[in-house]
């Protein structure tokens, strides 16, 4: 059940009110509640304990704000981030973990959040909750950011101290001699909570803190607070030092993954122009005329082969709209028969309102409605998919009476998921975690076609604009409605929540 229908927030207020007494959240932070709560309880617990429902399916586990504990800080280490490191972790999320980027929230709102995420930080003292914010404010104990001298040029000097500073700090215990995340110690490392804690893998995971040479300075001159990596600070490294590790460390990056972490779209729109025609295939040479977004995507769970991105592109007729999804997958995933296969996927989340509600599935009041393709059901569409008797060609075969389907349930049943498909997309909706429901067969309506070819999977996916019926989602010309994005890899065993996500998009139907 998603917080918020558990907690409403007037309800939490009065709660608070009562069991806290002096010291209870007031002015931003009760503004910043409300967005909380509908946000980011459901991954970081109503109290912020970092237990909230969805926290099981995700690794890295959200942050525990009740420990005070913070990784991405422009502070010494040991000391409690300004305002501004938690807005902008709050802005920009934590790129290569399930911590989105929140730009679709108004810049107020994230700011009355981080006053929020300040307040769960509590200690008690005298009886009084007091957030630890407020507790080093009164006893002068917060800490200015650290100041970042000017970042020098890079040359091949630079880079040989670099890796001579790396050995000898002893970074290739946890990192490696590559910086591939595989150093000797690398898998008995954990945070403070006892839960395995992975080194970064330089070579291609994201640097969840940001990837500028000011933003890893930091990260190495003050250490990740609550996990194994340590401060470098003025005792350990001087500053030319820490600089020859950023660039050293940066030197590791692989190109492709360096481009993907500073590709952002600029006002997170997806423009569908309107079109006299819509193309009939996703290979349609018509698509090249149109230009797509790339829309970035982090995973719920570590992944090896992380799908980084996906490329969307749309049109409509005024009837119609077609929304093209283009991503790299090395593999073709689409006989997903045994019960050890996976098949790759993409779908697309719709808010049923003008609001974006909480990203995983929506919540009580503001449901979503899912466009699911799925590779296997494509095989299936297209009559190429293998039958079990195909894979095992010496498995005996029960022979069924007549009416067959009586010895089938799920079929007999009418399942939705079971019956043969005549479209590859499922039409879904959703109200909250554990509420995903299929709709009735007669209200599939969506349509789809997916193509494989080299290490690409272009999907296309098209719907009438006003849908007769009441679960869909309806678009409409000159109204941007909010849509998310989420890949799965069969090659990887993603399925159901293991996936990688995007954040809240707008679908603008152009005029």
């Amino acid at each position: 059940m998603n917080p918020a229908s558990r907690f409403p927030v007037v309800a939490t207020v009065v709660l608070l009110s009562l069991f806290l007494g002096p010291g209870a959240a007031s002015g931003a932070e009760l503004t910043g509640q409300a967005v909380y709560t509908q946000h980011c309880a459901a991954c970081h617990g109503a109290n912020g304990d970092g237990n909230g429902p969805a926290s099981v399916w995700l690794y890295p586990k959200p942050r525990n704000f009740n420990l005070g504990l913070f990784k991405v800080r422009s502070t010494p280490f040991a000391s409690l981030p300004t305002d501004d490191d938690l807005f902008q972790t709050i802005t920009r999320g934590m790129q290569g973990s399930s911590m989105p980027s929140f730009t679709y929230l108004s810049e107020k709102e994230r700011r009355d959040v981080v006053q929020y995420v300040k307040y769960l930080t509590a200690v008690v003292e005298g009886g009084q909750r007091v957030n630890k914010f407020e507790a080093a404010a009164k006893s002068g104990q917060l800490a200015k950011p650290v100041v970042v001298p000017p970042e020098p040029a890079d040359n091949v000097e630079n880079l040989v101290l670099g890796k001579e500073v790396f050995i000898r700090a002893g970074c290739v215990a946890c990192h490696g001699e590559t910086g591939a995340g595989d150093g000797p110690g690398a898998a008995t490392l954990k945070d403070v909570l006892g839960i395995p804690a992975r080194p970064r893998d330089f070579n291609s995971g994201a640097f969840r803190g940001g990837h500028t040479g000011t933003d890893l300075y930091l990260r190495i001159h003050n250490g990740m607070a609550g996990t194994p990596m340590t401060a470098f600070g003025a005792a350990m490294m001087k500053p030319e030092e820490r600089w020859a590790i950023v660039h050293y460390i940066q030197s590791l990056r692989r190109r492709d993954i360096e481009v993907n972490d500073m590709l952002t779209p600029e006002d997170g729109m997806i423009h569908a122009k309107k079109v006299a025609k819509l193309p009939t295939e996703p290979t349609d040479n018509f698509w090249e005329t149109i230009d797509s977004v790339r829309v970035p995507l982090n995973p719920l769970w570590p992944e090896p082969k992380p799908i980084l991105a996906v490329a969307v592109a749309a049109v409509h007729d005024g009837k119609r709209v077609a929304i093209l999804c283009t991503w790299r997958d090395a593999s073709f995933d689409g006989s997903a028969v045994r019960m050890e296969d996976f098949q790759d996927g993409v779908a697309l989340q719709f808010s049923m309102s003008d609001t974006m509600p909480f990203l995983g599935m929506g919540d009580s009041k503001n449901p979503v409605n899912l466009w699911f393709w799925r590779a296997g059901w494509q095989s299936e569409v297209a009559g190429n998919r293998p039958e079990m008797r195909d894979i095992h060609p010496s498995m005996h075969v029960d022979l069924y009476p007549e009416k067959g389907a009586l010895y089938t349930t799920a079929i007999a049943a009418g399942n939705g998921i079971s019956v043969a498909h005549v479209s590859p997309v499922e039409d879904a909706n959703a109200h909250g975690f554990g509420t995903l429901k299929s709709q009735p067969v007669a209200q599939q309506n969506v349509q789809g076609k997916g193509v494989w070819r080299d290490g690409f999977w272009t999907v296309m996916i098209t719907r009438d604009l006003q849908s007769p019926d009441a679960d869909d989602v309806k678009l409409a010309v000159g109204k941007a409605t909010p849509v998310a994005f989420a890949v799965w890899n069969g090659e990887q065993r993603d399925r159901n929540g293991r996936k990688v996500i995007s954040n809240w998009f707008h679908l603008d139907l152009e005029n």
